[in-house]
């Protein structure tokens, strides 16, 4: 729901005594970070809203070749896995104890930032 007078990008967290750090509304306008604690004055304290990434499966091994030496999570899989080789239909996934092809690219996440297994959508 928007809010009248609080900026495109920012949600409305409360009206009240800002901490340090906090973003709050000036009274000119502009969305402004406390530096210190304020006296005896209510502000209106906002957060930046970040719009949720959106991604997309890889398309072919090319577009997937630099990120080759990710290591990948597969959900209902325990542990860490390698992926061996990938096109378009399907990719190998190698563990120290198996390897299989999967063929759901859904249920993929690289396991060192938890990202989606694709590239992200820019709008």
């Amino acid at each position: 729901m928007k809010i009248e007078g609080v900026p495109d990008g920012y949600e409305l967290v409360r009206i009240g005594r800002p901490l340090c750090g906090e973003q709050v509304l000036s009274p000119d306008g502009r969305v402004v970070v406390m530096s210190g604690g304020a006296l005896d004055v209510d502000y209106v304290i906002l957060r930046k809203v970040e719009k949720p990434k959106t991604f997309r499966t890889f398309r072919d091994g090319a577009e997937y070749e630099p990120h080759f030496n990710r290591p990948v999570k597969i959900k209902g899989i325990r542990g860490v896995h390698r992926v061996l080789w990938f096109d378009d239909k399907s990719f190998v996934v190698y563990s120290f104890t198996f390897a299989f092809a999967q063929k759901d690219m859904t249920k993929i996440t690289f396991a060192d930032d938890g990202t989606p297994f694709g590239v992200e959508v820019s709008e």
